[in-house]
């Protein structure tokens, strides 16, 4: 398989508080999967067939290991409601490891975000350390009148000015990603491309946004995938559309049809684990995240 000509690249997460003290902490996706995707067989039964699960898919395990996913290292509160106009507010605050169920189920009664905000700080919910963050970023957000039209403009998104920066070589970028396969009720990233290799300031690359899917408040549990980071190399690209014949498609068929008939042929007993792997032995090149 062709490699990029440049051997190894480097991207750096830069903290910017204090390591104890960090809200967030990147990781490499290969080394974190969803719970059920790892329950999950190879094969179930459905309707009284055996079929195959998606762990099957030969291209799986490159989308599960793609790049960074960042991570919260604390609980994180997430309290909607309206203020003193009815507009929607969303208020985002790390909890100390040692807050109790009914102080969670208490702040979820409120129904005035000041009063929130005077009952985390009265009973030190937030954590210590951390407290001027959270005075800081917990109020931060997108009021739900700047998506005028969409279908969650009755939401504020909340944002988190995470503690990392993001610098990678010139000529490169990131995706900011929904974390695949962890697709959780509550939230969604928003998603896109950053110059990762210029637009890496203080107040830049760092910012997350999160759209609420729900319409109750609700706890992000430590250790949560938030975002998945995927740097690339930025090439310019040209579209081209083509329209094979009837001749050309089978051509293209045929190949790909005497390839895997090879393994078919074999007799030893091992053709279902050959083809089970033909993805990665044939056409996948290895992708390296460190």
């Amino acid at each position: 398989m062709e490699q990029c000509p440049i051997k190894e690249m480097e991207i750096k997460f830069q903290c910017v508080i204090d390591t104890e003290n960090s809200l967030f902490e990147p990781v490499p996706a290969r080394k974190i999967k969803p719970e059920w995707y790892k329950k999950l067989p190879i094969r179930v039964n459905s309707g009284g067939m055996e079929i195959s699960t998606i762990k099957k898919c030969p291209a799986m395990q490159d989308w599960l290991s793609m790049g960074y996913l960042i991570r919260n290292r604390h609980s994180i509160l997430v309290w909607m409601g309206t203020g003193n106009e009815d507009e929607p507010v969303s208020l985002a605050i790390p909890l100390s490891d040692t807050v109790r169920e009914k102080d969670i189920k208490n702040i979820f009664s409120i129904t005035n975000p000041q009063e929130v905000d005077d009952y985390v700080t009265r009973h030190k919910l937030g954590i210590g350390e951390l407290t001027d963050y959270v005075k800081r970023m917990s109020i931060g957000g997108h009021p739900a009148a700047q998506t005028q039209g969409s279908n969650w403009d009755d939401k504020m998104a909340f944002k988190f000015k995470m503690d990392f920066l993001i610098e990678t070589p010139k000529g490169t970028s990131c995706y900011y990603l929904d974390p695949f396969l962890f697709d959780n009720p509550y939230f969604r990233i928003w998603q896109g491309i950053m110059d990762t290799d210029n637009f890496n300031q203080l107040t830049t690359n760092n910012m997350l946004i999160f759209y609420p899917k729900s319409n109750q408040s609700f706890v992000i549990g430590k250790g949560t995938p938030l975002v998945q980071i995927v740097p690339f190399v930025r090439y310019p690209w040209r579209m081209n559309i083509e329209y094979l014949s009837r001749e050309e498609i089978l051509e293209k068929g045929k190949g790909e049809e005497e390839e895997l008939s090879l393994l078919q042929q074999r007799v030893d007993g091992s053709v279902e684990r050959e083809t089970q792997h033909v993805y990665r032995k044939k056409w996948a090149s290895r992708k390296e995240y460190s």
